[in-house]
């Protein structure tokens, strides 16, 4: 009777999932160690100090935490991207600084997402070529929140802070925004995109749109602040088209705080047949500034 008990313990031992395991890491080589040996969904947690990176590739669905004070660069030209989720891995990043990814074609990022859903948590993103650069699966969430996003951009107009090129949703919460240069400080393509509670301060960087939407989309834009300096690469705020692609579902504008410096300031460039929502938008002109918000 005892030893048949035993059998049926070890049975239900052996099938009931373990609790997710961490890894530390303290170095760049034992996080690329980590990384390679990490099991799909488990935890890389990792200590304060500067990890030189280039073009981690990422396999499988994980976290990297970092705790205290960590940042991740590169020393050397990336071909894509600080870090690098590989098609169908899901990624998620709490508590880390990205800073100074570059490549030859001038697109270098702190994450190039190229799999699944991206979460990013209280993370900073500084002096990129882009910030985020999203490419990956039509089906992807990426999800932003308590985040930082500053003086990202090459300055031609062709990299972000963020930008989006494929994806289901894209919901940015309780974030900043600041001296995107020249390029957009979000760009989306996602079908669904929804900015809330964030900021969005044009600061030197020339910024073009705070927010472009060019593949249409159900787009909601809610509760957030915007500075548009007098000297921005374009004087409107947002762009809703479908340039590429998509369809026009739905366009809301509502409950934002409008700063604007700039006296050919417009608050959107709407090519589509939607009728936004535009409504309870605090608008105050500055230095000048006048701003159409028809």
């Amino acid at each position: 009777m005892k030893r048949t008990a035993l059998c049926i313990l070890f049975f239900f031992a052996a099938c009931v999932s373990p609790a997710t395991a961490e890894i530390a890491a303290n170095s760049a080589p034992a996080l690329k160690r980590a990384v390679l040996k990490a099991r799909k969904g488990e935890t890389i947690v990792i200590a304060s100090g500067r990890y030189d990176l280039t073009d981690l590739k990422l396999p499988r669905d994980v976290t990297l935490k970092g705790e205290g004070e960590v940042v991740f660069h590169s020393s050397r030209p990336t071909e894509k991207g600080i870090l690098n989720p590989l098609w169908d891995t899901s990624l998620r990043v709490e508590n880390i600084r990205f800073e100074g990814a570059r490549s030859p074609d001038l697109n270098g990022a702190g994450i190039r997402h190229d799999g699944l859903h991206l979460t990013v948590v209280n993370c900073v993103f500084e002096d990129n070529e882009d910030g985020i650069l999203a490419t990956g699966q039509a089906k992807g969430v990426i999800t932003i929140t308590g985040s930082a996003f500053i003086d990202n951009g090459y300055g031609d107009g062709y990299s972000h802070a963020i930008y989006v090129a494929d994806g289901q949703e894209l919901d940015i919460r309780a974030s900043k925004f600041i001296g995107t240069r020249i390029g957009h400080h979000v760009k989306s393509l996602a079908a669904v995109t929804r900015i809330v509670n964030s900021s969005f301060d044009d600061a030197d960087g020339k910024t073009s749109y705070s927010v472009d939407a060019s593949r249409g989309g159900r787009v909601l834009i809610q509760g957030n602040s915007f500075i548009q300096a007098a000297n921005g690469d374009n004087s409107t705020l947002i762009n809703y088209d479908q340039t590429r692609g998509g369809t026009a579902d739905a366009l809301v504008i509502t409950g934002n705080r409008i700063v604007n410096r700039n006296r050919n300031g417009r608050l959107l460039r709407n090519e589509t047949g939607v009728v936004p929502v535009i409504e309870g938008n605090d608008v105050r002109n500055q230095a000048g500034g006048r701003l159409n918000t028809d």
